[in-house]
C-alpha cells in the first residue's frame, strides 16, 4: 500500500509519534528489568544472613546492571540517529517495530538469566541472553544502514561513506564482546560473564583511530542557511 502524503508540519509531528512511541517501549523496558529483584524474605533476619542472601543475589544484580546499560545504550544510539531523521516511511515504521520487539525481549532473557545467575554451571540461559543482544544490535545496523542510505534521503544532510561503516563498527562492539564472552563461559563461566564489563571500554578507547580516519575524510556540512 502506497504511503499516504503529509505537509511538513504533519510530517514531523508524525515522528515525533515515533520517537515519543520509541520512548515508552524503552522506559518500560528498562523498568521491567528490576521486577526480578525481590527484596530477601529472612524470618529471624540478622546482618549476617542479609549479607549472605545478598550475596547470593550478586550475579543477579551483575546481569541487571549489564542489561541496564545495554538498553540505555541503545536507546541513547536510536536518539542520536532519529535526532536527523527528517522523513520516514513505511518500511523504516516496521523496521523500528522490529527493532524494539528485540529490546521488549531482553527484560525476559535478563530475568531469565538472573533467575539462574548463580549456576554458573548452565549455559543455556546465558546463551540465549547473548542471542537476544546480538538480535538488537542486527536490527540496530539494519535501521542505521537503511537510515543512512543516501538514495532514500531521509536525514537531514547526507552521512559519508566513512561515517556509516563507522556506524557499523560501533554496531558490531556489543554483540561481539558478549559472543566472546559466550565461548569463555565454556572455559570459566565467572570470567566469561565479566567480559561484557569491558564494552564501555572498547566504545570509548578502542575505536579512536577510525574515528579520526572517518573525521579526517568526511567533508564537512553545509549549511543550507
Amino acid at each position: 500500500m502506497a504511503q499516504a502524503g503529509h505537509s511538513s508540519n504533519k510530517n514531523h509531528f508524525q515522528l515525533d509519534r515515533i520517537s515519543f512511541f520509541t520512548d515508552g517501549v524503552f522506559a518500560i523496558a528498562i523498568t521491567l528489568l528490576v521486577i526480578e529483584f525481590k527484596v530477601p524474605n529472612i524470618e529471624h533476619a540478622t546482618d549476617a544472613l542479609l549479607w549472605i542472601s545478598l550475596k547470593h543475589m550478586a550475579w543477579k544484580l551483575l546481569g541487571f546492571v549489564i542489561s541496564f546499560c545495554i538498553v540505555g545504550y541503545y536507546w541513547s544510539v536510536h536518539h542520536r540517529i532519529f535526532g536527523y531523521v527528517e522523513r520516514y516511511t513505511t518500511r523504516l515504521l516496521w523496521l523500528n517495530l522490529s527493532f524494539l520487539f528485540s529490546v521488549v525481549l531482553l527484560p525476559f532473557t535478563s530475568g531469565l538469566l538472573g533467575e539462574y545467575a548463580s549456576e554458573t554451571e548452565l549455559h543455556l540461559p546465558y546463551a540465549v541472553y547473548v542471542i537476544n543482544i546480538c538480535l538488537t544490535a542486527f536490527m540496530n545496523i539494519l535501521l542505521w544502514f537503511y537510515l543512512s542510505n543516501p538514495s532514500l534521503d531521509l536525514l537531514t544532510h547526507k552521512i559519508s561513506k566513512q561515517r556509516i561503516k563507522l556506524g557499523f563498527y560501533f554496531s558490531l562492539v556489543v554483540p561481539v564482546i558478549f559472543l566472546v564472552s559466550l565461548g569463555l563461559i565454556f572455559l570459566s563461566p565467572i570470567i566469561g560473564r565479566l567480559v561484557p564489563l569491558l564494552i564501555p571500554i572498547v566504545l570509548k578507547y578502542g575505536l579512536n583511530g577510525l574515528i579520526a580516519l572517518a573525521s579526517a575524510n568526511e567533508k564537512p556540512v553545509v549549511d543550507a542557511d
